[in-house]
């Protein structure tokens, strides 16, 4: 795919029902398989093996006490949960992966070009966003209790299964009424509203993407801004590589001197 569009992304869903339909008012949960290798556990090894080279890593409940561990935090010596977290060896990271705690990841989107492409496609009816980095290495592995974010959630399923548990109430509502529960697996996209209440509980060893955008001041169906690629304040992703593998073309041709016509072509690179 040279260019992802919101379309793509959407797909079969069209923007013009997503945004009449869905937008600002319920989830909506699209199964297929287009985009199920955005990032997988190959990408997060190669990802991890840099630590602490690395940006904005969280630990959910590092200390059993629901506490988050927060890499930027403790290497700019900020308080967080009003103590100073102490700097963890890439020893105790690991360990700590093998006892099922799950890692986030904030602003992965230049990791991958795929990635970058999301965001651009989603930029032109949005606001800036980002790519959020989900995983854990095994079931039952604690990730956030109910809530509700305020940016628009497009979560991407990339590696295992998780449930979801979708709640009726927004923000300024406790959470108590279950809309919907499901199973999402690789390839599958989930729409979440802001301000809409939501749970996961992972059932295995599992990845999302949380690409999440705020709206657009004063966006609105009546009055809808559409931004270009030209508007699209976003840097652009480069091909640094000074030599690019071309594949040749490949044409099919007759065998007309061949008694056996079983197989009438054969492949010729040209």
């Amino acid at each position: 795919m040279d260019k992802v569009t919101f379309k793509d992304i959407l797909d079969p869903v069209s923007p013009d029902t997503f945004f009449k339909e869905y937008w600002g008012k319920k989830h909506l949960i699209i199964r297929r398989n287009k985009f199920k290798d955005l990032f997988n556990f190959e990408d997060l090894n190669n990802y991890l093996n840099q630590y602490p080279d690395i940006k904005g890593l969280q630990i959910l409940n590092y200390d059993n006490k629901d506490t988050r561990w927060c890499l930027d935090k403790v290497k700019k010596k900020q308080l967080n949960h009003g103590v100073h977290q102490p700097m963890l060896s890439k020893d105790q990271v690991y360990k700590l992966w093998l006892q099922g705690k799950t890692f986030v990841i904030p602003l992965m989107e230049y990791q991958k070009k795929s990635l970058v492409d999301i965001c651009f496609a989603i930029e032109q009816y949005f606001g800036t966003g980002q790519a959020n980095v989900y995983a854990s290495p095994k079931a039952n592995s604690k990730s956030f209790p109910a809530h509700a974010d305020s940016t628009e959630n497009f979560l991407f399923h990339t590696e295992g299964k998780t449930k979801w548990t979708i709640y009726k109430e927004f923000k300024g509502e406790k959470p108590k009424t279950v809309l919907e529960q499901f199973i999402l697996e690789p390839g599958d996209l989930l729409y979440i509203p802001t301000h809409q209440y939501h749970e996961v509980n992972t059932i295995g060893a599992r990845i999302l993407i949380s690409v999440h955008f705020k709206n657009k001041p004063n966006q609105s169906l009546e009055k809808f801004a559409i931004t270009s690629d030209k508007q699209n304040n976003r840097n652009k992703w480069y091909d640094w590589r000074p030599y690019r593998i071309v594949k040749k073309p490949v044409i099919k041709e007759r065998l007309m001197n061949k008694s056996n016509w079983s197989k009438p072509y054969f492949n010729k690179k040209i």
